[in-house]
C-alpha cells in the first residue's frame, strides 16, 4: 500500500509540472495570436469578437449586469453600452445596406444577430432600471455620463439601422438637451453626479454630437463642439497638457490631473471630434503614459514621475502599469492609428487574459468578471479586416524567462 501511494504521488507531482509546462507554451504562443475572420453572405467578420458577443450575451442573461452593479457605481449601463458598442462594431465591418433595409434572409447571420443584441442594449439602458442610479435633477437631467452614453450607442443604432422615425426624434432630442446644457454651462465639464465631473463622460456626451452632424450631414452642434473644444484647451493639466481626470463642475478647476485610464477613455473618442487636437493630444498620452515591462507595452495609471494605487477607475494596477488603462488604451490605440501599440497591447492581452474558446463563446480571465470581456470586447471590436494590424512584436524576455522555468519543469518531472 506504501508503494502504491509513492507511486501515485509521484505520478500527481510529475503530471502537475507537465501541466504547468502545457500552460507556459500556450501562453508564450498567446502573444502572437491573431483574430480568425469568416467570409458569408453579408461580408467578412472577426470571429474573435462574434464569439465574446456570444460569451457576454450568456453572461448577461444570468444576470451579469445585475452582478457588476453591485462591484461597480454604474455596472448596468457600462456593460450594456460597451455590449452595445461591440455589436455596432461588428456589424459596421460588414455590408451595412444588408441588414439597413431589412432584408430578413440574413437577420440569423451573426451580423444580424448582433444588431439585435444592440437593439437590446439600447433598449436596456433606457429603461428605468437603466437610469435608476443616476439623478434626474441636474442641469443635464441624469447627468452627462449616461446621457453621453446612451445618445453615443443610440447614435450607432441609428447609424447601423438606418433609423427609425422614432429613433431620430430621440436622437435629435437628447442631442438638443446635451448641446444646451454645454451651451449654458460656466465650464466644458458637466457634472455626471452632483458636484462632482469627470471630463472623460463629457467626451462621450459630445462624441454623440459628433455624429450627430456626422450622419446627417449637418452642422447643427459644429457652433457648441467648437466653443467647447476651446474651453477644454485653456483647462488643460499643466503637468502634463492633456485633458485632466476630474474637475469642478461650476470652475473647471482641476480636482486630479490626467490618469491613464481615463486617457485611454478620452482618446478612444477624441478622434471623431476633432482628428488633429486628438493627434496631439495622444502624442502627449504617449510620451507620458506609454511604459515597458518585461520587453512589452502598457499603460501606466499615473503619468511618469507619479505613483499611486488602483481604484475603482483604475482596477488593478501592478508595476505602475493599470489594466483599464492598457485594455481600453488598446482601442485608443486602434482609434489614433498606432497599430504597433494595438499589436503590442492586444497580445499581451490575450496572454495575460488566458484568452479562450469554448463551445463558440470566447472569454478573458476565465469569464469571472465580465465587465472586463466588455471591455476587451470592445477593444478588439476595431479589428475589421484581416491585415488590418500586424502582430506585435516578439516578448524575448518573457521567452527568455519563460525557457528556464520550462527547464526547471522538465527537471523536476525528471527528479521526481
Amino acid at each position: 500500500m506504501k508503494n502504491y501511494l509513492n507511486t501515485f504521488f509521484k505520478w500527481a507531482t510529475r503530471s502537475f509540472f507537465i501541466f504547468l509546462l502545457m500552460i507556459l507554451v500556450v501562453f508564450n504562443f498567446r502573444f502572437y495570436q491573431q483574430p480568425d475572420f469568416v467570409r458569408d453572405e453579408s461580408g467578412v467578420w472577426n470571429e474573435d469578437v462574434y464569439e465574446q458577443l456570444q460569451f457576454l450575451k450568456q453572461s448577461l442573461q444570468a444576470g451579469a449586469d445585475d452582478e457588476m452593479q453591485g462591484l461597480f457605481p454604474e455596472g448596468h449601463l457600462f456593460i450594456h453600452a460597451l455590449y452595445g458598442l461591440i455589436a455596432a462594431d461588428f456589424a459596421s465591418a460588414t455590408n451595412a445596406d444588408t441588414f439597413g433595409n431589412g432584408f430578413m434572409e440574413y437577420e440569423d447571420l451573426p451580423e444580424g444577430v448582433a444588431l439585435r443584441e444592440l437593439d437590446w442594449a439600447c433598449d436596456e439602458i433606457n429603461s428605468t432600471k437603466g437610469k435608476q442610479v443616476f439623478t434626474e435633477g441636474l442641469p443635464l437631467p441624469y447627468g452627462v455620463f449616461y446621457r453621453g452614453w446612451q445618445n453615443y450607442l443610440l447614435a450607432k443604432q441609428i447609424n447601423q439601422r438606418n433609423g427609425s422615425q422614432r429613433n431620430i426624434a430621440d436622437f435629435q432630442r437628447n442631442a438638443d438637451e446635451i448641446a444646451a446644457a454645454f451651451n449654458q454651462a460656466p465650464s466644458p465639464w458637466l457634472e455626471s453626479y452632483s458636484e462632482s465631473a469627470w471630463p472623460a463622460d463629457n467626451v462621450v456626451a459630445i462624441a454623440s454630437l459628433a455624429a450627430y452632424d456626422r450622419y446627417f450631414h449637418t452642422t447643427r452642434f459644429a457652433a457648441t463642439i467648437s466653443t467647447w473644444l476651446e474651453k477644454v484647451k485653456q483647462q488643460l493639466d499643466p503637468a502634463t497638457g492633456l485633458i485632466p481626470h476630474a474637475t469642478d463642475p461650476d470652475t473647471g478647476a482641476i480636482r486630479e490631473g490626467a490618469r491613464g485610464s481615463s486617457q485611454s477613455l478620452i482618446l478612444s473618442f477624441l478622434p471623431e471630434i476633432d482628428p488633429v487636437f486628438a493627434a496631439a493630444q495622444y502624442a502627449l498620452y504617449r510620451e507620458h503614459f506609454l511604459a515597458f515591462r518585461l520587453g512589452r507595452a502598457g499603460i501606466r495609471e499615473y503619468p511618469k514621475g507619479q505613483e499611486g494605487s488602483g481604484d475603482i477607475d483604475s482596477g488593478p494596477v501592478i508595476w505602475d502599469i493599470g489594466g483599464a488603462a492598457s485594455v481600453v488604451g488598446q482601442r485608443a490605440a486602434g482609434m489614433n492609428g498606432d497599430g504597433e501599440l494595438f499589436a503590442d497591447l492586444r497580445g499581451s492581452q490575450q496572454a495575460f487574459g488566458f484568452a479562450f474558446s469554448w463551445n463558440g463563446k470566447r472569454r478573458y480571465l476565465f469569464g469571472k468578471l465580465p465587465i472586463a470581456d466588455a471591455f476587451i470586447g470592445w477593444a478588439n471590436a476595431v479589428h475589421q479586416r484581416e491585415n488590418q494590424f500586424l502582430r506585435g512584436p516578439a516578448p524575448w524576455r518573457i521567452h527568455f524567462i519563460s525557457v528556464l522555468l520550462g527547464i526547471v519543469f522538465c527537471w523536476l518531472v525528471y527528479k521526481i
